[in-house]
């Protein structure tokens, strides 16, 4: 099994902790995103990562991985069994790649973490606009729908919480994390979901490019 990605990138941590938590092997292959090889589009389409190969299966976009993952190595469950709760899991999911995404990483670390690493210039006047307009209100709703304890559908993590938590891990390497007096429940939350030992893993292996 082989995935194609840079590890910085949130979407594919996602689908590495996915790998790590269902105990799969697999062999990375650090695709950048802005400088694909020859032909990755015969496994990416858009030339986006993550991508996955597993045999004969090619596959891209980190949610249609971790649902195939799912479906097809099913020993450790990522996502809930009850059909109302997995659909909830999804929503969160898919809120971690569009909302969440945005306000995290392309208007947060990809300026100041992404830009610098490629010689370019903070645009921080994008950054404390996106800070001040986009971030109070996705705060104030993970602050809404996060239990005070365990996790967002029950006493186990899941990819309803590794996709929020990969999103924040980001923004952490931007300088940014949720002020726990303003938001308490949400910023327990998050401790809880970095501290699990496959998202410290990945964090540890991010140290590597970011020091």
């Amino acid at each position: 099994m082989k995935v194609f990605g840079a590890t910085l990138s949130p979407m594919v941590r996602k689908v590495l902790v996915a790998l790590e938590m269902k105990g799969l092997n697999f062999e990375l292959d650090p695709v950048i995103p802005f400088n694909t090889p020859e032909g990755f589009e015969k496994i990416s389409p858009l030339k986006k990562v993550p991508a996955l190969q597993d045999g004969e299966v090619t596959l891209a976009d980190s949610s249609i991985i971790c649902e195939y993952l799912e479906d097809r190595y099913p020993e450790i469950a990522l996502y809930p069994a009850d059909l109302v709760l997995k659909a909830k899991a999804r929503w969160f999911e898919e809120y971690a790649d569009t909302v969440l995404m945005k306000v995290t990483a392309e208007s947060l670390f990809f300026e100041r973490v992404v830009k610098p690493m490629m010689g370019m210039e903070t645009d921080e006047d994008k950054v404390q606009q996106n800070l001040k307009d986009n971030m109070p209100k996705t705060l104030a709703y993970l602050e809404s729908v996060v239990p005070e304890q365990g996790f967002l559908l029950g006493e186990s993590l899941m990819m309803a919480d590794i996709g929020i938590g990969s999103c924040f891990i980001n923004a952490g390497y931007a300088e940014f994390e949720p002020d726990p007096s303003e938001y308490p429940v949400f910023a327990a939350y998050l401790h809880r979901v970095k501290a699990h030992p496959a998202l410290q893993k990945r964090i540890k292996e991010d140290a590597r490019f970011l020091n």
